[in-house]
């Protein structure tokens, strides 16, 4: 059976991206691909971000009692990931109505002494439980100690928004938590920077899955991306949400961040968009087929994507097979604009335009 996501360049491109998933893919869709992570897991334990994808489709599947077990039994001994299993594990505990096995995870971030990466997880732990003084206390604390004081919005910040953070070394998840706990509550100080370096991480993210959708089609076909590409379209749809969430329920303090805000969003759109082309363009049906202009305006509006997006999926398509349906639409569409791959490349160069790019291997 044909592989879903499991292949030795994906994993590594989609990790920690299922939260965004929502309800986009179906239930089979999604206990398909954890089959594919468990056994992955089986043949190499150690490896908890692994653990960590498989949590997230149990989360997605209601599994709760079974996202434990596999938490407990995760090998973890790096702090910040601790972090991670013990919020998530209160997450599920809480789902079960086992009180107990909630305070016993909400104890671990209470502990003294404690580092960094344990103070987060105290931040959100004080968060879940509405304590909005504790908060206040612990992210004091943090951002005396990363020195972030009264820290503006520079270009240091702009290149390398990771480096001004409190919250980056958390999985999205919990990243996206904390940074809705600062809006929720008020905490002023940081949370725009904060919002900024997880929108920029989210778009990055984005543009991984990208690449392993170009890696699998380059190294195995049109057709064995499909699984891939309808992910990737329920990643990026996903990502829009969390993105307008912020756009449209939060009042940001800096407006450069405001604006790169609406420029990654923009970005996802795109992403959005395309692997919605992909997904059409995999599914058409040879015996009803007819590539002529109305196919194509209706192809476009039904996914939101233009012509650029269109060339460069038919161009990549044709390049790494020779299905004749996918040759026809190309020539369609150079005809329509003999310069299509001239403006595409134009367009290319003008991406940049709406703010950092993910490193994508394939545009």
């Amino acid at each position: 059976m044909t592989r879903i996501l499991v292949k030795g360049f994906i994993l590594d491109d989609f990790f920690d991206t299922f939260d965004l998933v929502g309800d986009q893919l179906s239930k089979s869709l999604i206990q398909k691909i954890f089959s594919e992570y468990e056994e992955e897991l089986k043949y190499d334990p150690e490896d908890y971000n692994v653990g960590f994808d498989c949590e997230v489709l149990l989360t997605l599947l209601g599994e709760h009692e079974k996202a434990v077990e596999l938490l407990n039994n995760l090998n973890i001994d790096v702090s910040c990931e601790a972090v991670t299993r013990m919020l998530r594990l209160a997450h599920h505990y809480s789902y079960l109505k086992d009180s107990a096995g909630v305070e016993k995870s909400f104890r671990y971030f209470f502990k003294r002494p404690c580092d960094e990466n344990v103070k987060v997880g105290a931040f959100i732990a004080a968060g879940r439980f509405g304590n909005r003084g504790g908060m206040i206390r612990i992210w004091k604390d943090l951002v005396k100690e990363k020195g972030f004081q009264n820290q503006k919005f520079r270009d240091e910040v702009i290149d390398e928004p990771f480096s001004w953070t409190c919250l980056s070394d958390l999985h999205i998840r919990e990243w996206n938590e904390g940074v809705k706990l600062l809006y929720q509550y008020d905490i002023r100080e940081n949370r725009d920077i904060e919002l900024y370096g997880l929108v920029t991480t989210l778009h990055y993210k984005l543009g991984f899955v990208y690449n392993s959708v170009v890696d699998i089609i380059q190294n195995e076909g049109p057709y064995e991306a499909f699984y891939a590409m309808i992910s990737g379209k329920a990643i990026a749809t996903g990502m829009q949400s969390w993105m307008t969430f912020y756009r449209d329920m939060v009042t940001v303090d800096e407006p450069k961040i405001y604006q790169e805000l609406i420029m990654h969003l923009e970005g996802a759109r795109r992403f959005r968009s395309l692997f919605s082309l992909g997904e059409k363009l995999l599914t058409l049906s040879s015996t009803n087929f007819n590539a002529d202009i109305h196919f194509l305006q209706k192809l476009l509006l039904e996914t939101g994507g233009d012509m650029y997006q269109l060339y460069t999926l038919l161009d990549l398509f044709t390049q790494s097979g020779n299905d004749i349906d996918y040759v026809d639409l190309l020539e369609m569409v150079i005809n329509l604009d003999p310069d299509i791959a001239e403006k595409s490349q134009i367009r290319r160069d003008m991406s940049a335009l709406l703010g950092p790019l993910p490193p994508l291997k394939f545009v």
